[in-house]
């Protein structure tokens, strides 16, 4: 849900036990990912269970089961209802220095549009200095969040459901959601 791209390592911990994907020099897990299906582990509305990207940033989710249904006709994956804010970016370091980049960020864009509205009250044409930013800078909305666009990740997911091998293939979901 976070939109990140399968780069790190990654767990899910439920009723005690770690579930995810096995990878050479990284973690082991005593369940096959394509046998374990979240609707199998007796989850409730109102259970928690924690989720943990990149072990190196320390990205720690608690998700809460909101509701559970009985899969309706027409059901096809789920979907989202809700949301705040974007994802943060990869590597950006952690929730503590994902903060200070994103003082940095606002810092610069002002700073930047300063030195552009100085240019021309001056008559000159703006030195835009685009290279000393991080990439992220000009495209990173962290007040943003696209439900349309979840959910069209979600349904897109959801066409390979059954089919781990596809993504054990894939090694990462970000060329696969690029659109």
């Amino acid at each position: 849900m976070m939109g990140w791209g399968n780069q790190h390592l990654h767990t899910f911990h439920i009723w005690g036990v770690d579930y995810g994907i096995a990878y050479n020099g990284g973690g082991y897990f005593r369940d096959d990912p394509c046998e374990v299906h979240i609707g199998d582990l007796g989850l409730r509305a109102g259970d928690k269970y924690s989720y943990v990207y990149d072990f190196g940033d320390y990205w720690q989710h608690e998700v809460r089961v909101e509701m559970v249904e009985n899969v309706r006709p027409g059901y096809r994956h789920p979907i989202c209802t809700a949301g705040r804010r974007a994802c943060p970016p990869e590597d950006v370091g952690g929730p503590y220095a994902y903060q200070d980049a994103l003082i940095g960020q606002f810092s610069w864009i002002q700073e930047t549009l300063s030195n552009i509205l100085e240019s021309i009250e001056n008559g000159e044409v703006p030195d835009l200095d685009l290279d000393n930013a991080p990439w992220w800078y000009l495209k990173h909305r962290s007040e943003e969040f696209d439900r349309k666009k979840m959910n069209r990740a979600l349904a897109k997911l959801y066409q390979k459901k059954g089919d781990c091998t596809f993504w054990k293939a894939l090694g990462g979901y970000d060329t696969y959601f690029d659109d």
